[in-house]
C-alpha cells in the first residue's frame, strides 16, 4: 500500500503527527476519566441527538412517498 491508501484506510505511521512537535505516548493515549453525572448527560444530549436524526429521516422518507405518489398520478 502506498501513503495515500493507508492514510484512506485509518493507518497513520507512528511518526505523522499534526505539529512539528512529537507528541509523548503518555499524552497522546492518556485515559480521561469522567464522573457518572457527566457521562449521564453526554448519554442523554447522544440520544436527543439520534431522535432528532430518526425524526429528520422519517419526515424526508413520508416527503419522498409524497412525491413519488405526485409524479405517479400524473
Amino acid at each position: 500500500m502506498d501513503d495515500k491508501e493507508l492514510f484512506e484506510a485509518g493507518c497513520f505511521s507512528p511518526e505523522w503527527v499534526t505539529d512539528d512537535e512529537q507528541l509523548p505516548i503518555s499524552r497522546a493515549y492518556s485515559q480521561e476519566s469522567k464522573d457518572l453525572k457527566t457521562l449521564l448527560k453526554e448519554l442523554d444530549a447522544i440520544k436527543d441527538n439520534i431522535q432528532q436524526i430518526q425524526a429528520r429521516q422519517w419526515h424526508l422518507a413520508e416527503m419522498i412517498k409524497f412525491h413519488e405518489h405526485q409524479i405517479a398520478n400524473e
